[in-house]
């Protein structure tokens, strides 16, 4: 069982994916945009942060960047539907450790697993 923190402005996304996760066992928190998110991962231990990379307030690109400057040392994961080449490189040039494109498949939580593994 991980600790998950869950960063996505879509309630419905949100919420289809928590119980996803919590399905499999996770522990899972949610933020609602980049700005609540970073907060949560500075005050708590997260064994993986997903998140989105679209969102009003903070963004996910600003989300990560401010994380890794803070020296945060954890899993972080985009959660995007935006699967261009240069998009996922951004990602991974913001901080992130991996990214997951939407929509989401039924091969979701796998994903998450090979993560938490470091596969």
């Amino acid at each position: 069982m991980a600790k998950i923190l869950l960063v996505e402005d879509d309630t419905s996304i949100r919420e289809m994916l928590s119980m996803r996760l919590m399905l499999h066992d996770h522990e899972v928190h949610e933020a609602e945009n980049g700005k609540v998110g970073v907060e949560k991962a500075l005050a708590e231990k997260f064994d993986l942060v997903l998140t989105d990379m679209h969102m009003p307030v903070m963004d996910g690109h600003e989300a990560v960047q401010t994380l890794r400057k803070q020296g945060y040392p954890g899993l972080i994961v985009a959660v995007t539907a935006s699967a261009m080449t240069t998009n996922v490189s951004q990602a991974k040039e913001d901080g992130c450790d991996a990214v997951i494109t939407k929509p989401i498949s039924g091969n979701f939580e796998s994903l998450v697993e090979q993560i938490l593994e470091g596969e």
